[in-house]
């Protein structure tokens, strides 16, 4: 009931629009309920747990109750009983190789968890209405986001987002915001960077019931149908990555912008040759596709031009309508604002393959 009561008040507060940042209209009404809130109460009770303070028996007793502590501790068929097991020895006295190297920099955590705490749900809940912003207003959306940020007791990767009814957790990684050997943390940078991160994987699951064939077609084979579902699906995720002072991307970024269009126009190129044989195409789209280095992700550089382009030329209206009559009515809208500009444009191949029929339509 509480939590509840708390996501409704959160809902109604009047978030100003930030005065830069991506071009995303969060003054428009939407049909979308979708709030983000940050919890880092599991947090502070590890931390707790590895000093051995005097409140130690009552921060084991939250973690015990907490419902993200479990969640978090339960991915990969994981005990929760286990780890708990390993805190409370720590905190009895006995070195961890892994633990026990958290507890020596508890106070660079604290600063960071500090500033969540104060700055956290405020900034958060402007990303969570810049994502409830980008979603088709088709079905309406309800999701309570919550940011728990944690220490790499699972395994986890910068965030993880896991579903829970309404509810999605996003676990993030403490140790790998703030890495060992950094030598001055700003904790403000820390918290924007994790709220980034947490918009952009929140965006993604919330989006994933929209992507519906024919409208989003099934990617099967390596073809060009599966570059473009690839790159409209990461352009608004990708979005959110960027801080809010790298807008216009045009501006600070135009070269490594341009160089991914050149490398996304020759592979959708072989993919678009008939006598491109299979071997050739699943090489051409992994090149433009795969996960590696931020300014090699080719398609995702695209996809994000892409998005903050429309949504500046065509507006959020025409952008989402797009979005969700499918990746093809995307690319195409980009051709017709970015006609007689200088924006990086798509490929001969690429525009004829936009221009012809839908392959199965």
């Amino acid at each position: 009931m509480l939590s509840t009561a708390l996501a409704l008040a959160l809902a109604a507060v009047s978030v100003p629009p930030p005065q830069a940042g991506p071009p995303v209209d969060v003054t428009r009404p939407v049909v979308h309920d979708v709030t983000m809130t940050v919890d880092v109460g599991p947090a502070r009770d590890i931390l707790t747990l590895l000093a051995g303070r005097p409140d130690a028996p009552e921060a084991l007793k939250r973690l015990r109750a907490s419902r993200a502590f479990q969640q978090a501790l339960s991915r990969g068929g994981r005990n929760p009983d286990d780890v708990v097991g390993r805190l409370v020895s720590v905190a009895a006295g006995t070195p961890d190789p892994l633990l026990s190297g958290y507890s020596s920099r508890a106070a660079t955590f604290t600063k960071i968890l500090d500033s969540l705490e104060t700055d956290g749900t405020p900034a958060a809940m402007i990303e969570a209405r810049r994502i409830a912003a980008l979603l088709p207003s088709s079905t309406p959306v309800t999701a309570r986001l919550r940011v728990v940020p944690l220490f790499s007791l699972a395994g986890f990767d910068d965030v993880v987002a896991e579903s829970d009814g309404e509810t999605t957790w996003l676990f993030a990684d403490l140790p790998r915001l703030a890495p060992e050997g950094v030598a001055d943390v700003v904790p403000r940078e820390v918290v924007l960077s994790l709220l980034r991160t947490a918009a952009a994987e929140s965006w993604k699951r919330l989006f994933a019931p929209f992507r519906i064939p024919p409208a989003w077609p099934e990617e099967k084979d390596s073809d060009f149908d599966a570059l473009l579902a690839r790159t409209v699906a990461e352009g608004p995720a990708t979005m959110f990555l960027f801080p809010d002072e790298f807008y216009p991307l045009g501006t600070m970024f135009e070269e490594p912008i341009q160089r991914s269009f050149d490398r996304w126009n020759a592979a959708a190129e072989t993919l678009l040759d008939p006598k491109a044989k299979e071997p050739a195409r699943r090489e051409a789209l992994g090149t433009v596709t795969l996960r590696g280095d931020f300014w090699a992700r080719h398609s995702s550089v695209v996809g994000v031009k892409m998005t903050e382009t429309l949504l500046r030329r065509a507006g959020t209206v025409k952008y989402l309508e797009a979005l969700a009559a499918g990746p093809r009515a995307v690319a195409t809208l980009y051709l017709e604002v970015t006609k007689r500009t200088k924006e990086p444009a798509l490929g001969k191949s690429a525009r004829r393959a936009l221009e012809a029929k839908a392959p199965g339509r």
